[in-house]
């Protein structure tokens, strides 16, 4: 695993001096077999905070892609994500995904526009100091390199490398992240 593992270190030691919390992203509509999936890499988070390794955990089905409300948009998380890979020389792809949806040929849509297809899961890794928060990591990721040797970081094998610091034993890992049947569905 390389240096820049996005913040395996940050939570596989809780003396880093901030607090550490985890946004767990699912998407609502799947089948069962992979609800079942999902169900375990919320448990294996549920585990990491029962055992002290964070101090804050949140699952919460993907947001909306249209404003319903106070809540943050589909499309406003996202573009946070996007900063922070941004900033770091990281991309979001190919676990998130933009595309140009057509106007509709039945004359309902006025323009064509932008849809984001998210992945099953994703973790947002902050960091609580002081009075704020801080962004510290999202899952899944690729790093950019300049040699172009790129290097995408799933949910499953970041679990699975925090789990084997934090427990001093590899953990079965539940592939959430493989590649996906659902790959296209939004």
């Amino acid at each position: 695993m390389s240096d820049r593992e996005p913040a395996v270190s940050l939570i596989a030691d809780p003396d880093t001096g901030g607090a550490i919390g985890i946004d767990c992203y699912v998407r609502s509509s799947v089948p069962a077999a992979v609800s079942e999936r999902i169900a375990a890499v919320t448990e294996r988070l549920r585990t990491l905070r029962d055992r002290g390794y964070l101090d804050e955990l949140r699952i919460d089905q993907w947001p909306s892609q249209h404003a319903t409300g106070p809540m943050r948009t589909r499309d406003e998380l996202v573009a946070e994500f996007e900063r922070w890979a941004d900033r770091h020389d990281y991309c979001l792809e190919p676990g998130f995904r933009r595309r140009t949806v057509p106007r509709s040929p039945f004359g309902v849509d006025v323009e064509s526009h932008e849809r984001v297809r998210v992945p099953l899961v994703a973790l947002a890794l902050y960091e609580y100091a002081g009075d704020g928060e801080t962004l510290r990591a999202v899952l899944p990721c690729t790093e950019l390199s300049y040699t172009g040797d790129e290097r995408t970081y799933t949910v499953d094998e970041w679990l699975t490398a925090v789990e084997t610091r934090a427990f001093d034993e590899p953990v079965r890992a539940s592939r959430i992240d493989g590649p996906s049947p659902l790959e296209g569905q939004q």
